[in-house]
């Protein structure tokens, strides 16, 4: 008999554990509606959260504690993702708190850095393809690129071997190699970067649900730190409000 109830605690222990854990990973659906995330790898939740598209349909989603504030902003409600800290500054994100009169303002604004992506505005012609290849321009400086090339001598594919430093968002670098006019743009720097991705957009019952993270940059000089990250976040059937 006591066996019997030695293993009965035991299951009823796993099982307690278990429905734990799924109420862990499903919370974002149990809070409807609901937004949070990992600040700084701490989660984070939002106490209310709303959201509004202007008329020309660009989206802005609000989402409050009792003193922070974090803005998401897009250039359309659509479904799908939209690159932060680009120079297309109607998608963006914004952290703000105020505690104990400590004022912090976090958003992800053209600042410098190491290169975070990069995009390939002109192939250039006579390549090969090749790895940690020396880039010229831009303000900053040791970017390096490994190249995939086609059978006519034009890049089709870069990715970044060396981020370098100091370098801004919209910056425009040859690669070096082939008849040097191969031309790649950088889209965003490690300070200021990530992504809102937008899943569902409910034009019927008035709601919006998706995911984003990203860095982004002290823009107040705070004694804060120089950079804010959120990863892990979630939005799920944000309403949508009247824009005034």
């Amino acid at each position: 008999m006591e066996k019997y109830i030695e293993k009965m605690k035991r299951f009823l222990s796993l099982f307690i554990i278990a429905v734990a854990f799924s109420s862990c990973q499903e919370d974002v659906k149990f809070n409807n509606p609901g937004f949070q995330g990992l600040k700084d790898d701490v989660f984070w939740r939002a106490n209310d959260a709303r959201a509004y598209v202007d008329a020309s349909g660009k989206l802005s989603i609000e989402a409050l504690t009792a003193y922070e504030t974090v803005t998401l902003n897009t250039s359309s409600a659509n479904v799908g993702t939209y690159i932060l800290g680009t120079t297309n500054v109607n998608n963006s994100a914004t952290y703000s708190s105020n505690l104990n009169d400590i004022e912090l303002e976090y958003a992800t604004i053209a600042v410098p850095g190491p290169v975070g992506m990069v995009s390939i505005s002109n192939g250039g012609t006579g390549y090969s393809s090749g790895t940690a290849v020396a880039t010229t321009g831009g303000t900053g400086s040791g970017l390096t690129v490994n190249t995939t090339v086609n059978a006519s001598g034009v890049v089709t594919a870069v990715t970044i071997s060396s981020r370098g430093s100091g370098y801004m968002a919209g910056d425009l670098v040859t690669v070096a190699g082939g008849n040097v006019n191969c031309k790649v743009r950088v889209t965003n720097v490690q300070n200021s970067n990530g992504e809102i991705k937008i899943t569902e957009y409910d034009q019927v019952n008035f709601t919006i649900s998706g995911t984003f993270k990203f860095n982004a940059a002290n823009s107040n000089g705070s004694s804060g730190n120089p950079i804010l990250n959120f990863q892990h976040g979630e939005f799920y059937k944000i309403r949508i409000w009247p824009s005034i």
